[in-house]
């Protein structure tokens, strides 16, 4: 964030109190976090669900932040504390966001959907960072807390920022597009992710919609053009539009897609790319790039050379080697879409092992859960799956559809939480063997991988000990 007087913010976010003795101050970045807070921050005391920074104005203050932004009256004894009194502190964390976006003359791409922002996102930053110089949002830095600290990162210098946009209900994403102030909006795909808040397709997609309506009529609008509501997405927006994906309707479509050792490959307008990646579904990812950095002036060759070094973030579809076992870590989210690609995952893998797949349940899915559950159990033996380990709530659906597809009972085993399967996983995985780990965040997927990496370094250890004692 570029340095500003404390004397400015108190004008942005309105009838701020500064200490006269310090209003020349200034602060180099903006922070909601009393454990990271670092020198010279502005801390804002939110109040979230389950928590209220009011608590811990002093902690920010000890670790050396410039002043502290507070709801007017919260805090009774500041002493020598500097303090911006405040109405709202989280309308204040808004307003100072839009303001200071407003300052910044980077291009500003904005990710949202249901599936893939982390990675579509991810994958602009690296065709966009070899040529320009930018940020792209840390982490899940995706809703009214992310959003405003992802704003503050940008710099002056900065030519584009690409920031992931998130929402929980009806009107966030409009909410968080009108402080981000996007020129470029980018909506992965309508799919079926928190049905059980939204309700229905339709209402996710008109959600997701809104990144467009807050684009101006001179900025560009990405959208998959092989989803069903993409004419739905396009009609919400006067910006120019560039449709991307398989279909022949795109403007820009992959073709020649192959999964092989390396990756994925496939061709754009003649171009080859490649992504050292696991699975189908990123080519979508890449084509968002592709039609950024086109926007922004780069080639298309200098984009497939960017490409080549993409590196997949962890818990999305990340290949890893644990011992002598492949393992692909797509622990972070699940929904129905994101299963779906999984099982397709498996299903190019390239290998002489067994495919194996650990499910957990997928959450917020509503009335219909149970269905999406043995559904998936039908994809998982379509797939040609090996061995299936499903735990949670849902697992015995997983397995009904499972068997209703025709996968042998002796190869699916079910438990109620993922370490009551770890044991098994572990006896029943041989060298060379691919295993696919993946669920909805509540249910701490990664427990399995932790595991399997203890008992690898467990045999290193009992190894070494007995070479030791020779």
């Amino acid at each position: 964030m570029d340095r500003i007087s404390i004397n400015t913010i108190s004008q942005v976010i309105q009838r701020g109190a500064t200490n006269p003795l310090q209003e020349l101050a200034e602060v180099a970045g903006i922070s909601i976090d009393s454990r990271t807070a670092k020198e010279d921050d502005l801390f804002f005391a939110i109040q979230g669900k389950r928590f209220d920074g009011h608590q811990f104005v002093n902690q920010a203050l000890t670790r050396g932040a410039a002043a502290c932004v507070v709801k007017r009256g919260e805090v009774t004894d500041p002493g020598s504390q500097l303090l911006l009194e405040v109405d709202d502190v989280n309308h204040a964390l808004m307003q100072f966001a839009r303001w200071y976006r407003e300052q910044q003359s980077a291009r500003v791409i904005g990710v949202t959907g249901s599936v893939g922002k982390t990675t579509t996102r991810s994958m602009i930053y690296t065709a966009l960072s070899s040529c320009l110089t930018g940020i792209q949002s840390p982490a899940n830095f995706n809703n009214e807390f992310g959003v405003p600290l992802s704003i503050a990162g940008i710099e002056s210098s900065h030519q584009f920022a690409v920031l992931e946009l998130a929402a929980s209900h009806v009107g966030e994403i409009r909410e968080l597009a009108a402080i981000a102030l996007p020129q470029i909006g980018v909506i992965t795909a309508i799919g079926h992710s928190h049905l059980e808040h939204f309700g229905t397709l339709q209402q996710i997609a008109e959600t997701k919609g809104e990144l467009f309506e807050q684009l101006p009529a001179t900025g560009l609008a990405i959208v998959c053009g092989d989803d069903p509501f993409a004419d739905c997405l396009a009609s919400r927006t006067t910006a120019r539009k560039v449709r991307i994906g398989l279909g022949e309707n795109n403007d820009l479509q992959a073709v020649s897609i192959e999964q092989d050792q390396q990756g994925i490959s496939f061709r754009v307008n003649g171009q080859q790319y490649l992504l050292p990646v696991v699975g189908r579904h990123f080519v979508n990812a890449a084509l968002a790039a592709i039609a950024v950095a086109r926007e922004l002036g780069i080639s298309e060759q200098d984009v497939a050379e960017s490409l080549r070094n993409y590196s997949t973030v962890p818990g999305r579809c990340h290949q890893m080697q644990i011992g002598d076992w492949t393992v692909i870590d797509d622990t972070y989210n699940a929904s129905p879409d994101s299963m779906r690609a999984a099982c397709q995952v498996l299903h190019d893998h390239v290998g002489t092992g067994k495919r194996i797949m650990v499910l957990g349940d997928m959450l917020e899915l509503g009335p219909e859960t149970e269905r999406y559950h043995r559904e998936l159990g039908i994809l998982v033996c379509q797939a040609g799956v090996d061995l299936l380990f499903a735990c949670g709530k849902q697992a015995t659906s997983v397995a009904q559809g499972a068997r209703s597809a025709g996968m042998s009972h002796t190869k699916i085993i079910t438990a109620a939480d993922v370490e009551l399967l770890a044991e098994d996983v572990t006896d029943l995985l041989e060298p060379g063997d691919v295993v696919l780990v993946k669920g909805s965040r509540g249910m701490r997927m990664e427990r399995l991988l932790q595991h399997l990496q203890q008992i690898v370094s467990d045999r290193v250890t009992a190894g070494a000990t007995k070479i030791s004692c020779v």
